[in-house]
C-alpha cells in the first residue's frame, strides 16, 4: 500500500480472492445489519431503486432487496468473481442485476433514489474520487440519496500503525471536510455525519448522506406576515 497506487486490475485480483475466503466465509453480519437499518432511517423504501457501489457478492444486496419488494437494485463491483457469486445468490428475484465496474466513465442511463457505498469508498484510491462523485450525481434521482459507511479514520491509522497486515490492498483514511468539498463541486451537499460504535465503544464507522442542494423556497405571504408582526411590535414598544 506504501508502494504506490495499485492499477485496477491488481484491485480487482484481490477482490476475486477476497471473495470466498472472506466475504462468503463471514456472511451478514453487525456491520451489514447496521447500514440496512440506517438506510431505512433515511427513508428507504418498498419502491426505491437503489444503486449499490462495491456490492462484493451481496451481503448488503439481500437485505435491500428484502425492504425494496416493489424496487431493483444494480450492484457494481469491480471483481468479477464477485459478480458472479451475486447473480448466482440473486438471480432467481428478477430485481437484481450485477455489473463488473471501476466506476471509471460509468452511465446506466437512469436514476436511483439510492446510491450506497457500503465500505467501499475507502478502497478505492483518493486520486479517483472526484470523478467517482460525479458519477454518482449524474445517477441520482432529484429527491434521491448518497449514502457511504466507512471506517472511521482514526480506527484505520490505529491499524496503520499497529496491524498494518489487516489492511486490505487499498485502506485509506477519509477525511470528511475533504469529502464534503468534492461533492460540493458536484452539486451534493451534507445532510448527516455521525461516527458510531459497533463492536466497542470508540468510533469505529461513519455514516455520511448526501443530498442535492436545494435553492430555498420563501414564502411571500409567509415573509410579509413576519413583517407586519415586526412592526406592530416595534410600536408596542417590544423590541
Amino acid at each position: 500500500m506504501e508502494k504506490g497506487v495499485p492499477s485496477s486490475s491488481e484491485i480487482s485480483e484481490y477482490y476475486d480472492d477476497h471473495a470466498e475466503r472472506v466475504q462468503v466465509a463471514v456472511g451478514v453480519n453487525l456491520r451489514h445489519r447496521s447500514i440496512i437499518n440506517r438506510l431505512e432511517r433515511a427513508g428507504l423504501k418498498p419502491a426505491d431503486n437503489v444503486l449499490e457501489v462495491g456490492c462484493g457478492v451481496g451481503m448488503v444486496t439481500g437485505l435491500i432487496l428484502d425492504r425494496v419488494k416493489q424496487g431493483k437494485v444494480v450492484g457494481i463491483d469491480i471483481s468479477d468473481r464477485c459478480i458472479r457469486i451475486a447473480r448466482e445468490r440473486f438471480s432467481s428475484t428478477g430485481r437484481a442485476e450485477f455489473l463488473v465496474s471501476d466506476m471509471e466513465g460509468l452511465d446506466l442511463g437512469r436514476k436511483f433514489d439510492f446510491i450506497l457505498l457500503p465500505d467501499v469508498l475507502e478502497h478505492i484510491p483518493e486520486e479517483q474520487h472526484d470523478r467517482l462523485f460525479g458519477t454518482l450525481e449524474k445517477h441520482l434521482a432529484p429527491n434521491g440519496v448518497v449514502c457511504i459507511h466507512i471506517p472511521d479514520p482514526y480506527i484505520l491509522d490505529w491499524y496503520r500503525k499497529r496491524r498494518p497486515e489487516a489492511l486490505q490492498i487499498v485502506d485509506q483514511s477519509l477525511s470528511i471536510g475533504t469529502m464534503v468539498q468534492r461533492f460540493e463541486k458536484h452539486g451534493l451537499i451534507l445532510d448527516r455525519f455521525e461516527r458510531t460504535g459497533l463492536w466497542t465503544e470508540e468510533p469505529e464507522y461513519d455514516w455520511i448522506e448526501f443530498r442535492r442542494a436545494r435553492e430555498p423556497e420563501v414564502s411571500t405571504r409567509r415573509t410579509s406576515w413576519r413583517i407586519k408582526m415586526q412592526e406592530w411590535r416595534f410600536r408596542l414598544g417590544l423590541i
